[in-house]
């Protein structure tokens, strides 16, 4: 029986969590294919797990990895480099780089030599793969190329192309000339311009950090930007190839994007007797059809535009970003900060991931940033959903084996960077451009009117008294200057009752008013002062006894967000691999959990699964909502789960009372494996049905319209019915092959009718193993 509104619907219930893990953002949603693109490349260096934090987490500068260069000298150069805490390390340099965060590599071609050149295989993701060619090349389309170049010495000629791993051409090529005689003078000046000092491992000076560059001005220092369209020719899978040699006579040459003397299309002169040297800087080769393409707003960070439509396809009401763990970092100076990620993309400070020692190597998985926070808001623009961006609390992971350490609340640093990242973060957002200069460099990015921020999240999985210390300190500081930002706690990493009891009776002391005010946070989500961030990771049978979950919840107390909730049976022990991941039953279970939440979402206000995406191969975290690789996208059986709940939600949900149920062999109880919902509005209701059990299940559906129905009971056929199933057997799984083609498992089936009413009273069978939605409207 569906029957009256009970209350009405968190408008934000179902979003994404986008973390970069399992490659998901550079190799993922980075629409450049080319792999440690600005010789920047910053790499962890992990050792074994009973070294302790500061000995078995290291960084490692390894500025050439994942570039070939054959027949020439190669030599990484610039101003500063990382140290194995992640300190700043000034090196001495020939020439300015583009900017003091940014290295740059230098080639030098010998005479006579012209079979020279330089590779890249893409994101491979190492181990058995990572002599394996990456890049994806589709035949017609068309890829953007891009290179910072600077001559030093003689002229040259960079033969651009794809090819595959036998060198059969994937793309035509085309012959960019560089040399000094063609260049227009040395223009470079040292104002320093653009350096934020973030990211410097705690201990190094922590003063007033410069605001990040952000204009778009051509570099100085003889630096010049060249470009080229490259076409497909094939469909097939390769590596960058770029040749380096004397220019042919008459060849076809792309222009630069500066004045150069004569119309750069004549022919260089002939190679001079001595090498050649030219620095190189930020290759990119991305399919011109990105996310956005064309819109002025996506100037910088680019989003490879299958991917993006896979998440939109779910129709996220927020956006959590940009973790999880790599948030918190592993050890001080490796937490995650904003702004190290925004103004112009050779200005962005690389940071190690810390997954990459789930990789097959431990060690290759570096964030370029080329994807930051402006770009993160952005897509949240783009896909209708809220920015919930997540910030750094002053405490690294504390999850097992991460030897936490935390930044006193009463020191300099914790109240001039990690306080003030907060703040700076709001300004950068909502802010005014006239009047804040983090507001400007949004505007200057590409976006003058503001992104609407009206939450955020003090940390990830942090707990314990040290925590709640902390996130007061920072909420406090928040909402005196922001009264309306809602701030989300974090509970921990596990989902039980004792372990989050700390968080909860803090939280529950502040929306009652006994400790810190906080704000009524109205507009973010009404009725909450606080929202909870329960995290989940746990076995099907799990979730299906956790629907009942949230119904002994308080209704006047702090909210509840699942940030983060897999039935992957991680806590439990069960085998990680990727034959038993995203399997039929792990969607049941999360099926059921989630009619709980809808039924209880006056207190459940947001949910999103973890992780979002994983490239295949790369994934160092077996179960995910959506993977991929070089071609294709492959939503998991999860991810369609995901999709029918989110797209079938009304504002009110409705009472749902079991009563006698039909056919059902024996066994279980069947209240025991039949999950129900329903939400809607005066003229439609959403009815959702979960059968975990192997049995069929008969039901027959009575609903009630209330005084909507009076006016209805005259017309003939005046409810239209629609009924959308899912079913599977437990252990069936979508695959994405070798061949790059997805193979789906569960069969889906969709019927629509007409029928006399309302009320509407009618009969369904639900076959084992499947979730059903009916879809009744006036």
């Amino acid at each position: 029986m569906v029957g009256p509104a009970s209350h009405p619907v968190s408008g934000r219930l179902y979003g994404v969590f986008l973390e970069d893990i399992n490659m998901s953002v550079d190799g993922g949603l980075n629409a450049n294919m080319v792999n440690n693109y600005s010789f920047d490349g910053v790499y962890l260096r992990h050792r074994s797990m009973r070294a302790r934090g500061a000995d078995r987490w290291r960084t490692e500068a390894d500025p050439l990895r994942f570039w070939r260069f054959n027949g020439v000298d190669a030599t990484s150069c610039g101003t500063q480099i990382r140290g194995e805490h992640g300190q700043r390390v000034e090196t001495e340099c020939p020439a300015p780089p583009l900017h003091r965060n940014s290295r740059y590599v230098r080639i030098s071609l010998p005479a006579g030599q012209d079979h020279a050149s330089i590779e890249n295989l893409g994101y491979t993701a190492g181990g058995e793969h990572a002599g394996d060619c990456a890049m994806a090349i589709a035949q017609g389309h068309r890829y953007d190329f891009g290179v910072y170049v600077r001559p030093v010495a003689g002229t040259v000629g960079l033969r651009v192309s794809v090819v595959d791993a036998g060198g059969v051409p994937l793309t035509n090529l085309v012959t960019l000339s560089c040399g000094t005689a063609l260049m227009v003078p040395d223009r470079y000046t040292d104002d320093g311009e653009g350096d934020d000092g973030a990211n410097d491992a705690i201990g190094d000076s922590a003063g007033v950090e410069d605001v990040p560059d952000s204009s778009g001005i051509p570099p100085a220092g003889g630096w010049i930007h060249l470009t080229c369209t490259l076409s497909g020719l094939v469909s097939g899978v390769g590596k960058l190839h770029i040749g380096l040699g004397p220019l042919p006579q008459g060849a076809d040459t792309a222009e630069s994007d500066i004045p150069t003397p004569g119309d750069g299309s004549a022919a260089a002169p002939a190679a001079p007797a001595s090498d050649t040297i030219l620095d190189l800087d930020c290759v990119s080769l991305m399919d011109a059809d990105t996310w956005g393409a064309g819109d002025p707003k996506w100037r910088y960070g680019r989003f490879r535009r299958d991917l993006v439509e896979a998440i939109a396809a779910l129709k996220p009401a927020f956006l959590r970003f940009p973790g999880g763990c790599i948030t918190e970092g592993v050890t001080p100076g490796n937490e995650y900060r904003w702004k190290d990620t925004v103004g112009v993309l050779y200005a962005r400070r690389q940071q190690y991931n810390m997954w990459a020692f789930r990789m097959p190597d431990g060690s290759s998985y570096s964030q370029s940033y080329q994807i930051g926070f402006y770009e993160y808001f952005c897509l949240c623009e783009d896909l209708g959903a809220k920015p919930l961006p997540t910030l750094f609390a002053g405490m690294t992971c504390q999850s097992p084996y991460r030897d936490p350490q935390s930044i006193p609340v009463d020191s300099e640093y914790f109240h001039d960077v990690v306080v003030q990242d907060y703040l700076d973060l709001i300004e950068f957002a909502n802010g005014d451009p006239d009047t804040s200069q983090w507001a400007r460099v949004r505007r200057d990015m590409g976006h003058p009117a503001p992104f609407g921020l009206d939450m955020i999240g003090i940390g990830n999985e942090n707990y314990g008294e040290g925590y709640m210390e902390r996130f007061d300190a920072i909420a406090k500081a928040i909402h005196e200057r922001y009264p309306s930002i809602l701030c989300v706690m974090s509970a921990g990493l596990f989902p039980y009752r004792l372990s989050m009891r700390r968080a909860w009776n803090h939280a529950r002391d502040i929306a009652a008013g006994r400790g810190e005010m906080l704000s009524a946070c109205d507009p973010p989500l009404a009725g909450s002062r606080i929202i909870v961030d329960e995290h989940s990771y746990h076995t099907p049978e799990w979730f299906a006894s956790q629907a009942r979950r949230y119904d002994r919840y308080p209704r006047d107390s702090a909210g509840v967000m699942v940030g983060e909730y897999s039935a992957n049976g991680y806590l439990a022990g069960r085998k990680q691999d990727n034959a038993h991941a995203n399997t039929w039953a792990s969607a049941l279970g999360e099926a059921a959990f989630l009619t709980g939440c809808e039924r209880n979402s006056d207190v459940v206000r947001m949910t999103s699964y973890a992780p979002l995406l994983a490239r295949v191969p790369g994934k160092g975290w077996m179960q995910n909502l959506i993977e991929f690789d070089a071609r294709t996208v492959m939503p998991t059986l999860n991810a369609e789960v995901e999709r029918l709940f989110a797209t079938h939600i009304g504002p009110m949900a409705y009472e749902c009372e079991l009563g006698d149920i039909g056919h059902a062999r024996a066994g279980k109880a069947v209240t025991d494996r039949l999950f129900v919902c329903a939400t809607g509005d005066e003229s439609t209701r959403f009815i959702k049905l979960v059968n975990t059990g192997g049995d069929r299940i008969d039901v027959t559906l009575d609903i009630s319209f209330g005084l909507r129905s009076l006016g209805a009971r005259s017309r003939r056929d005046s409810c239209r019915l629609r009924v959308v199933r899912l079913c599977a057997a437990p252990e069936a799984r979508n695959v994405l092959g070798t061949d790059g083609v997805s193979h789906g498992a569960a069969e889906r089936r969709e019927d629509t009718f007409a029928m006399a009413g309302p009320p509407v009273r009618f009969a369904l069978g639900l076959p084992a193993y499947s979730v059903t939605v009916v879809t009744v409207s006036l």
